[in-house]
């Protein structure tokens, strides 16, 4: 969570940072790069756009190229939830909906649970990531569906009652993209291209369907695990083009990102909204997620309006001395 935390702080620095003279802006992007790396990371990307000026650098061993995709692990969730919220506009499903009402076969206790409970992480399903005995078993086999994993987590004892408190849990989002898959009648990922990739013209933005992409150099990931939770890979431009175009309301409706933004308490740091998450500072409020899977770990965060958004991307776990993300917030404002 620190980690996490950390690079939210290097976020809100850059886009503090981003002043009239562009020109001066992109040696801290190269210096925030090379302080991670520093710090213990691997092939970091540092982007960051302002005003539609756009500045990225790497470091690291090996220096990944600007251009470089990465898988974006829970960032993916982002995308999803402007997908529902898309659905919801259209009448085609309502934030209110029980989950049994779009998926059969679940306990009572599971139908219940709201697509917006689902969408802000307060449904009380339990995270089937955390069985790790399950977790490699379905890791290695080619017939594991996201229904299976939905199926599992729903067999478990909810951590708590639908709507009581906050619960970040990887089994929402799986459950919302067969939601996503019932009420359209195609797959996820057809949605994905459809609703937004295609619109936005983020050509580098996937759904991965393959354990392995030739162009990254990891160990893999059975697509069916992650999936709508976290199985998108992209480049830096593209996650960006995509935080600025939600915020600014190119993907979502005034109302429907006014859904978006309404939150609950996550903690003891930010509120979680639909798919995003709020960190309220001197400055203004930033939203934000972030995501790890295989050695990623990327954090997208934005402005209010969607004019700056920065987009950190790591291989790796820094094991050096970081400075209190308090000292990175806000600054020069």
């Amino acid at each position: 969570m620190r980690l996490a935390l950390f690079l939210v702080g290097l976020a809100l620095a850059l886009t503090a940072c981003a002043g009239d003279d562009a020109a001066s802006t992109s040696p801290e992007v190269e210096q925030l790069a090379s302080q991670i790396a520093e710090a213990g990371a691997n092939s970091v990307i540092v982007f960051l756009s302002d005003g539609g000026r756009e500045y990225v650098a790497t470091a690291g061993s090996p220096r990944p190229d600007a251009d470089q995709r990465f898988r974006i692990g829970s960032v993916t969730k982002t995308l999803t939830a402007a997908i529902v919220l898309q659905l919801v506009a259209e009448e085609k499903l309502g934030l209110a909906d029980p989950l049994g009402a779009h998926v059969p076969g679940l306990t009572p206790a599971v139908r219940k649970i709201t697509v917006r409970q689902l969408l802000n992480h307060t449904s009380g399903l339990t995270n089937f990531t955390d069985y790790g005995g399950w977790l490699e078993q379905a890791r290695n086999s080619d017939s594991t569906r996201p229904i299976d994993a939905l199926r599992y987590a729903a067999s478990q004892p909810l951590v708590f009652e639908p709507g009581s408190r906050h619960g970040y849990s990887n089994t929402n989002y799986t459950a919302l993209g067969l939601v996503i898959e019932k009420v359209t009648g195609s797959t996820y990922g057809e949605q994905l291209s459809e609703r937004i990739l295609g619109p936005l013209r983020l050509d580098s933005m996937e759904l991965a369907t393959t354990r392995r992409l030739p162009d990254l150099d990891d160990r893999g990931e059975n697509p069916n695990l992650p999936w709508a939770a976290g199985s998108i890979v992209s480049d830096a431009q593209d996650v960006g083009s995509f935080f600025s175009a939600l915020l600014s309301g190119d993907v979502l409706s005034d109302d429907s990102l006014a859904l978006m933004k309404e939150t609950v308490p996550q903690g003891a740091v930010g509120a979680a909204g639909l798919g995003i998450f709020e960190v309220d500072l001197p400055c203004g409020a930033v939203w934000t997620h972030s995501g790890g899977i295989v050695d990623y770990l990327t954090v997208a965060a934005s402005s209010e309006d969607g004019g700056r958004v920065v987009v950190v991307s790591l291989r790796g776990q820094p094991s050096g001395q970081l400075p209190d993300e308090q000292t990175l917030l806000c600054a020069g404002s």
